[in-house]
């Protein structure tokens, strides 16, 4: 028996691809629900809080993922009234207005955590403002689970790495989200409030260029519901399947389209027949190509290597060239770099700095890869000499 658990999986999806043939048809296989116990949870709509509120409601077209000005304005105006909020329900004692419940605001991406950022820090409240995401350094990243003080609000400003990865135990406000009437709604929590503007950022791969990218997109209500307490394009539909398909060819098992057109979510055909192509571009698939074999291709020494790489197929390449003409250890720490969402840590705010800093390192170059092998030996050289912990 296999048991496959989540909090975000399409149970039904997977129950009719596994099903068992049976005489009168398939018969499913079983879905088992644990029930947990969460919090109580009252939702309040964007249209409920018009009395709460000071804002003018504005549309927002569903083909625009976008946050306007306007919205931060109104959750700033959210933040500002929780203490207003707090004493209609009785939380006014001497005790609570020292230890003021958290609020944590999820924002798509780091450009809309600095927006926002700005329009608390503007304010001049007594509050604590925290970014969380993946690009700033980890010592601020641990600043968010440090106590709060007294009488101040701690406000983290996080992208979906706050949805399932990281939990914060003093947070008490939270999200602003949408529903089927409107674009964007709220719902509070207890003990939880959080801010959600309903956006996330996908990885999507330009079916030209084969170049992943992050962009912006409403977030699945699956997504909210995870927030609350993700179902979105598989991986198969949202990266390159270049590395997919050399392991399908390794295999034997038959052409790649024919095979990838029988998974749980298939590809796109025309995704794959792009990705054969790009892999005879590689080098990865013998270009020989006959009635039989125009999207299929036979495996190079190249790609036997490639299969064995666990980074993206350029990379490994690169790495391949750099055993070929002797310059291997620097086309390793470029690999490994580029592997990274960011090499350099930039503190938050202080990018410009960064910047200055990863030019000095790349000389007269210009070079980003230059920058990182210089970066790294760098660091290499003060780990050696004892200056590193």
């Amino acid at each position: 028996q296999i048991i496959l658990m989540s909090a975000s999986i399409n149970s039904k999806e997977f129950a009719d691809y596994f099903a068992l043939p049976f005489p009168n048809g398939l018969n499913p296989v079983c879905v088992f629900k644990v029930e947990g116990k969460p919090f109580a949870v009252e939702e309040y709509y964007l249209d409920d809080l018009k009395d709460t509120v000071d804002f003018k409601f504005h549309s927002q077209s569903i083909e625009e993922p976008v946050i306007k000005k306007k919205m931060y304005d109104v959750a700033v105006s959210l933040i500002e009234s929780f203490d207003e909020f707090e004493m209609k329900r009785g939380e006014n004692s001497l005790r609570n207005a020292l230890e003021r419940g958290s609020v944590l605001v999820f924002l798509p991406g780091l450009a809309e955590i600095r927006y926002m950022h700005s329009c608390l820090s503007d304010k001049f409240k007594r509050w604590q403002v925290y970014p969380l995401h993946s690009c700033v350094t980890l010592e601020e990243q641990n600043e968010v689970f440090l106590a709060t003080v007294p009488g101040y609000r701690k406000i983290i400003l996080a992208t979906n790495i706050a949805e399932s990865s990281v939990t914060v135990p003093d947070v008490k406000y939270g999200k602003l989200s949408k529903s089927c009437n409107s674009l964007y709604t709220v719902f509070v929590i207890f003990p939880l409030l959080a801010l959600d503007f309903c956006l996330t950022k996908a990885l999507v791969c330009d079916k030209e260029t084969n170049y992943q990218s992050l962009r912006l997109c409403w977030a699945s209500k699956t997504n909210c519901n995870q927030r609350k307490v993700k179902i979105t394009l598989s991986s198969l539909q949202r990266c390159p399947l270049g590395g997919t398909v050399l392991k399908l060819k390794k295999l034997d098992m038959g052409e790649p389209k024919a095979l990838l057109a029988t998974a749980l979510s298939p590809p796109n055909v025309d995704d794959i027949e792009r990705t054969i192509v790009q892999l005879k571009e590689l080098g990865a698939l013998a270009c020989v190509q006959t009635e039989e074999n125009l999207h299929d291709g036979e495996l190079t020494f190249l790609g036997r290597v490639l299969i064995h790489l666990p980074v993206d197929l350029y990379l490994g390449k690169l790495i391949v060239l750099g055993h070929v003409f002797g310059c291997l250890e620097e086309c390793l720490i470029i690999a490994a770099a580029l592997s990274l969402r960011n090499f350099f840590a930039v503190p938050f705010k202080k990018h410009v700095d960064g910047f200055r800093k990863k030019m000095g390192f790349a000389g007269n170059s210009k070079s980003d890869c230059i920058a990182i092998v210089n970066a790294f030996k760098a660091w290499q050289a003060c780990k050696q000499k004892g200056k590193l912990r």
